[in-house]
């Protein structure tokens, strides 16, 4: 990447807070870390999650042998993992790391059974890896997300993810 091609990340939600291609940057969002925390009630730059989109009634039916009531945020719905979803939680990282022999950064997170009412301790791994491609002699920068989550605890044997990025 060009000292003009950069990308700004934040703790808080694996958040994408800049991402600059010839010096502008080209992302939707705040100047600094602290309104995410407040005033980010679009989700801006978020790592969504645990399920991006809504769950009517802010109830999983049937699920393990049982229903499990979440946090609704959304009138009676769950939206985006609730109020505290995983784009206003911190996440370790960003760690820089190899991708598959590419460069990246590494954000994890450890979601704990019941957070939000969601069943099933998991582990979120998201990386970013950025890279130059030529397309047809254009030289374009690229940022590709990965998500990978494993149900790490005995609580349950399932549990419901769809993670997505708000940027």
């Amino acid at each position: 990447m060009s000292a003009e091609d950069a990308f700004t990340f934040l703790p808080q939600g694996a958040i994408i807070q800049e991402l600059r291609i010839a010096g502008h940057n080209i992302v939707q969002g705040f100047p600094t870390s602290e309104p995410y925390k407040t005033k980010n009630s679009a989700y801006f730059g978020e790592t969504i999650g645990r399920v991006a989109n809504r769950i009517k009634n802010a109830e999983i039916k049937n699920l393990n042998g049982q229903s499990y009531k979440l946090a609704a945020n959304n009138g009676p719905n769950a939206l985006h993992g609730g109020p505290a979803g995983w784009g206003k939680r911190t996440f370790e990282g960003p760690e820089p790391v190899s991708r598959n022999g590419t460069e990246a950064v590494q954000f994890k997170y450890l979601s704990k059974d019941g957070e939000e009412g969601y069943p099933g301790t998991v582990e979120l791994r998201v990386w970013y890896i950025a890279s130059k491609k030529n397309d047809d002699g254009v030289e374009k920068t690229q940022l590709e997300i990965e998500y990978e989550v494993e149900l790490v605890g005995d609580e349950v044997e399932e549990t419901v993810v769809s993670v997505t990025n708000h940027r």
